[in-house]
This record gives structure tokens, sequence and C-alpha cells, in this order.
């Protein structure tokens, strides 16, 4: 252990001469041509409208996912098969809860295959 605290300032002063490397930005390269500001560059952009093929085209699509999203829906709304059984309500405090006498066949261990 004691190789280790000697070792522990040497390793502080490396620590911080790496993260001052890591966290330094890099020099970005300076570009030959000047960058146009988005504002400019959208006013020389002259809008032009989609074609009737990809119109079509995305209409279908926009159609076939309206169409699977309602069926979708609609498989959810209506399932096919059991349902699971929905749990008794449980009773509140104020109601009185009815139990088997220990003696009755139901309580006692014996009818589970248990012979004590």
């Amino acid at each position: 252990m004691p190789s280790e605290s000697r070792n522990l300032p040497e390793q502080e002063q490396s620590i911080k001469a790496r993260a001052g490397e890591l966290y330094v930005e890099p020099p970005r390269p300076e570009s030959s041509k000047p960058v146009k500001p988005f504002p400019v560059y959208l006013r020389e952009t002259p809008a032009v409208p989609l074609s009737a093929s990809t119109q079509v085209v995305l209409w279908i699509v926009g159609i076939i996912v309206a169409l699977l999203f309602l069926a979708a829906l609609w498989r959810v709304s209506h399932r096919h098969g059991p349902r699971p059984p929905t749990p008794a309500p449980r009773p509140t405090e104020g109601t009185a809860v009815l139990q088997a006498p220990a003696d009755s066949p139901a309580r006692s261990s014996s009818a589970f295959g248990v012979v004590g």
C-alpha cells in the first residue's frame, strides 16, 4: 500500500493534464467558402411542388397506414376467445364475511388428501 500513496500526486497531475486534453474543443478548420445563413439560403431556394406520381404514392401509403390503424383498433375492441375471469369484488369493512366452520370438510386438511 505505501507504493500507492507515493503515486497519488503523480496520478492527480496526470489526470488533470488528460482532462484538459479531453475537454478542449479541437480547432475548426477555416473553410475557403463562406457559409450562407439559413434565411438567405431559404430565400434563394425555390419551392418545387411534388410530382403527381409522388403525391399518388404518398396518398396510397397514407391510406394503407390509416386502414392498418383502424384494423388494429377494431381487433382490440372485438377480441375472440375466452376473456380472463374478472375477480370478485372484495368485501368492504362494513360487510360481513361468511366463513365455513373449522370442522367442515372444506376447511379440514383431509379434504386435500393430507391426514395428520
